[in-house]
């Protein structure tokens, strides 16, 4: 399914949710209940800021009928649309942390079968920046995204990303199954907060670079040895404070450059081989954070290069990084 089957099914499923009904949405299997998503748990830090865990759940990764390998995309895959409770409203988000879990909060991973495939995070109350005039553009702002190796991270002090008043937040999850039998997991977000009066805080915009941009992100790349390059024209003008890529198996490293300025903005490189939850599988992006990474100004060629060296052809591979830029 194409971005924009997925985004226009999403749209419609969230109007269908949000209207007054009294009729139950239709479960996904048998043994399904309607996903929701509920304050799991929030508390008052010393420091003033709160942090906040949001489970979007149950969602039902459909039972897989194939070889069951565990091969990054040989599985049956889910996609679930849910609105997403915001942690907060009239405030900064200053920290970000996915997971994906059963109900009694044990993590959920390829050693048990089930993976977390990709999440986004919108926000349809603020327009994308790399998107914006797109169809894709729809489906509001893109705030976040995970993929199995499920980085977080958390931004410079005094930095955070804005929630307004009237957030309409909503994600997207798609999750893989590798086993026959359906399984009930929670897709899990732990937010730290601020609100939006707090002293010195700036807003950081979250700013969508990916090789298939307004696409489906998806992009091809052959056994062996390869790299892929995508360019943007910057629209804004800011400092970069934080970054973070994602990339599939294979992926090595995805580096973001302003080349007008002649900076390297960001190297994000994928770790493979030291939790065995994962069983080989990529577990880690590294991430860049700073109070200035490099500068960001309107007309700037920001070009992203991503490196893989797999063993097979890969036609649907990835190559994003989302970057958090402080606009001046």
């Amino acid at each position: 399914m194409s971005i924009f089957a997925r985004v226009g099914a999403a749209l419609l499923v969230l109007a269908a949710l949000v209207a007054p009904s009294t009729a139950a949405a239709a479960p996904t299997s048998p043994d399904a209940t309607s996903p929701d998503a509920t304050i799991l748990a929030s508390e008052r830090n010393a420091d003033g800021s709160t942090t906040t865990t949001v489970r979007v759940g149950p969602l039902i990764a459909q039972p897989h009928s194939g070889d069951g390998d565990g091969e990054h995309g040989m599985g049956t895959h889910t996609n679930v649309v849910v609105p997403f409770v915001p942690p907060c409203v009239n405030c900064y988000i200053t920290a970000i942390q996915p997971d994906l879990t059963y109900a009694d909060g044990s993590r959920a991973n390829y050693d048990t079968g089930v993976m977390l495939h990709h999440a986004v995070l919108f926000d349809r109350a603020r327009g994308d920046v790399t998107c914006d005039d797109e169809p894709l553009g729809l489906a509001g702002r893109r705030l976040f995204a995970s993929g199995n190796e499920r980085t977080g991270g958390e931004l410079p002090p005094g930095t955070g990303v804005k929630l307004g008043w009237l957030p309409l937040t909503w994600t997207l999850v798609e999750l893989m199954n590798m086993k026959p039998e359906s399984q009930a997991v929670y897709f899990d977000v732990t937010m730290t907060h601020v609100p939006a009066h707090t002293s010195g805080m700036t807003e950081a915009t979250p700013v969508w670079l990916d090789a298939n941009n307004c696409g489906d992100s998806t992009h091809p790349v052959p056994a062996g040895e390869s790299t892929t390059t995508w360019e943007w024209t910057s629209t804004i003008d800011g400092t970069l404070k934080a970054a973070g890529g994602h990339l599939h198996d294979g992926g090595e490293v995805i580096t973001a450059y302003n080349r007008t300025t002649g900076e390297t903005l960001c190297e994000s490189e994928a770790g493979y081989g030291t939790d065995p939850a994962y069983q080989g599988h990529i577990e880690s992006m590294s991430t860049c954070t700073g109070d200035d990474l490099g500068r960001v100004n309107r007309g700037d060629t920001i070009e992203l290069v991503s490196r893989y060296d797999t063993d097979h052809a890969d036609p649907v591979a990835m190559s994003i990084m989302v970057a958090f830029v402080a606009e001046d």
